[in-house]
């Protein structure tokens, strides 16, 4: 008897489960191109390649424009994550453990530059530097890409947060911890997955961001994704997608380090 309500457990499933294969594969088939179209040997896009190599990686990996914008991108999307823990860590320990008043409409402010379009933060921020002197620079690109970056961390960081168990600090703090030395001995450690994860997110979201990349930089130090932009605009070869892919792989690597630091994190 058990066998039949098995199988028929199966087929009552198996639609359940196509529709899950079928959204993963129509999210994952665009990154799946760009990959295949950056080890074409041909000098213009096509899907699928006539022929394969690797040319287009070689030559990203030995100009000097294209180097400067992964050092720029990085320069920015690293100091925009540390700005965004410093401001995103307090921010959640204050909204998880404090009673603030009016705190739903606080937290809805700190994650509005979420659901704010690019194109409205790009414009405020280009006439807000512009009498600062901030424009072209990377501090003042990193911290326009940390608005976006504070709500990530709040996010991650909020939810390990109340998934704590405050009875580990109590228990820090009575054996003779002061209350700081329980936070940075106890807390930060149990809940570093979620800055970690945070961190990541703050760091990607600056390195794809680009409309407000293009109205604080402009073209005088081009950050990878108006690089990309740009080169989209005046060319058509396989160099585009090599570069994407670079991308894609920095995204995947950042993603399964945070994976393992998380696993080991349990672990111990």
């Amino acid at each position: 008897m058990d066998q039949p309500r098995h199988l028929s457990a199966s087929f009552a499933r198996a639609p359940l489960i196509g529709m899950v294969l079928l959204s993963l594969a129509y999210l994952i088939f665009p990154v799946v191109v760009v990959v295949v179209i950056s080890f074409s040997g041909q000098k213009f896009l096509s899907f699928p390649p006539a022929s394969f190599s690797t040319v287009w990686y070689r030559d990203i990996l030995t100009s000097a424009d294209w180097a400067q914008s992964f050092w720029i991108t990085i320069r920015v999307g690293v100091l925009a994550a540390f700005l965004s823990v410093g401001i995103g860590l307090p921010a959640a320990f204050a909204l998880v453990r404090r009673r603030i008043p009016g705190k739903g409409v606080l937290e809805a402010l700190l994650l509005a530059a979420l659901i704010t379009p690019p194109i409205i933060k790009g414009l405020s921020l280009y006439l807000f530097y512009a009498p600062l002197g901030l424009n072209n620079t990377v501090v003042g690109l990193a911290v326009a890409h940390t608005v976006t970056g504070v709500p990530f961390v709040i996010l991650n960081v909020s939810a390990s947060l109340r998934g704590f168990d405050m009875d580990l600090e109590r228990a820090a703090v009575i054996h003779g911890c002061s209350q700081l030395g329980a936070l940075r001995r106890v807390t930060i450690p149990i809940i570093m997955p979620g800055i970690i994860v945070g961190t990541v997110f703050a760091f990607l979201q600056s390195a794809q961001e680009l409309l407000v990349a293009l109205f604080v930089m402009g073209s005088v130090q081009r950050p990878l994704a108006v690089k990309l932009w740009e080169s989209v605009r005046v060319s058509i070869d396989p160099s585009i997608a090599a570069a994407s892919t670079l991308l894609i792989a920095f995204a995947v690597v950042a993603f399964v380090l945070a994976s393992v630091l998380q696993w080991r994190r349990r672990l111990a």
